[in-house]
């Protein structure tokens, strides 16, 4: 009988690349019936009550991410604001959050510990640490750091200090910033894109005419994806309303995630060319696979699945978050897309590429994602090695 090894990935419900990251390792590792893996959220489940946020404004940190910098688009120095007082509340918490983890840890006796969420990873490695001193074999309990954005926005944000852990890199950014850091020397590991649900590699051999039709679309037209992550915006219902002022040539697709008061407004409206209003799914990679046009914020998972079904890229500059300009910088630079700011500009770049489409001039490449399929053999590379 295979002996299963105990997997704990630690997870934010802040933004909704975290969640999806945690949700695809436990999919791709479980696959391989050598893996049992758990799902944390350390900020609900273990410690709601160190929330410096939500003693001050009565709202959870995770609330105010998403409603307020992600749902309103104060991506700007409200942001930031934010961030250092996260930081704040770590440091303050440091003592208590350690032993709760390290309580849990020490119940649930994990094989290795993977951290997709950046900032509290010292903390996490810490408990890892205690509870190592608990085990008969301290070596034998492993620990990584899956970076699910671009690269690391501010130093030592996702690899904190130590050798205690291993770094997971999607882009050759990251896997440079992690590579770095002396000591991470060794302990680097690459995928072929960040990691996304194993069902966008199930779906990437069916052509753009097939999943059109599969979806009920016109296969003869373009269409065109607008997708503002998880928590959805309402930069939609703007773009929308602009779109009714200078109805485009094209299907659009407007998958507003767990935004369901604008997927109400959304499908309330007269629109004059072809619309679909969808709420949370999980079947984006379907819409995604039918679609010519990606338009939405420049986060760095929206992107990479945008990227591996081969779609023109119309990124919103007025929704970038912080750790998200360097998505942006890399699609300029790479002519993989484009980026606007006002509802004109967006209404030209649309239209360009819309012109270009129906007169078959500049396709887009695809950039096929293999991390779900590499992912397996990584962790039981580390698990292999004779580091700690």
């Amino acid at each position: 009988m295979t002996q299963h090894r105990h997997v704990t990935v630690i997870y934010t419900m802040a933004g909704g690349g975290h969640l999806k990251a945690a949700e695809s390792l436990k999919e791709v590792l479980e696959a391989t019936g050598r893996y049992t893996v758990s799902l944390l959220n350390p900020y609900t489940e273990l410690m709601p009550h160190l929330d410096l946020w939500e003693r001050l404004t009565k709202r959870t940190s995770e609330d105010i991410y998403n409603q307020t910098i992600i749902g309103q688009g104060k991506t700007g120095l409200f942001c930031l604001i934010y961030y250092a007082g996260i930081l704040l509340n770590f440091k303050l918490a440091y003592k208590e959050g350690r032993k709760l983890l390290g309580d849990y840890f020490k119940n649930q006796k994990p094989d290795i510990v993977i951290s997709v969420l950046p900032m509290l990873n010292r903390v996490i490695f810490d408990a890892v640490e205690d509870y190592r001193k608990t085990v008969e074999n301290p070596r034998s309990v492993k620990s990584a750091v899956l970076i699910t954005d671009w690269t690391e926005y501010g130093r030592h944000c996702w690899f904190n200090k130590g050798r205690d852990y291993y770094a997971i890199c999607g882009t050759d950014e990251a896997f440079n910033k992690a590579g770095s850091y002396k000591n991470l020397s060794g302990r680097v590991l690459a995928t072929q894109g960040i990691l996304l649900m194993p069902s966008f590699q199930d779906s990437s051999t069916l052509d753009k005419s097939t999943s059109k039709t599969a979806l009920g679309l016109d296969p003869n037209v373009p269409v065109v994806c607008m997708l503002y992550g998880g928590q959805g915006s309402w930069r939609m219902k703007k773009l929308a309303d602009t779109l009714v002022n200078q109805p485009p040539k094209a299907q659009v697709l407007f998958l507003c995630g767990r935004n369901t008061a604008l997927a109400r407004e959304l499908e309330q409206m007269k629109m004059p060319f072809a619309n679909r209003v969808v709420g949370f799914t999980d079947n984006v990679a379907q819409y995604l696979g039918a679609s010519d046009i990606f338009v939405g914020k420049p986060g760095p998972g929206s992107v990479s699945e945008a990227l591996h079904f081969g779609q023109h890229l119309l990124l919103d500059r007025t929704m970038a978050l912080p750790q998200e300009l360097p998505v942006l910088k890399w699609v300029v630079k790479q002519g993989a897309g484009s980026a606007f700011k006002s509802e004109r500009s967006f209404l030209n770049a649309l239209s360009g590429l819309l012109a270009k489409i129906n007169h078959n001039q500049q396709p887009v490449l695809a950039r096929p994602n293999k991390a779900s399929e590499q992912i397996p053999a990584l962790i039981d590379g580390i698990f292999t090695s004779s580091e700690t």
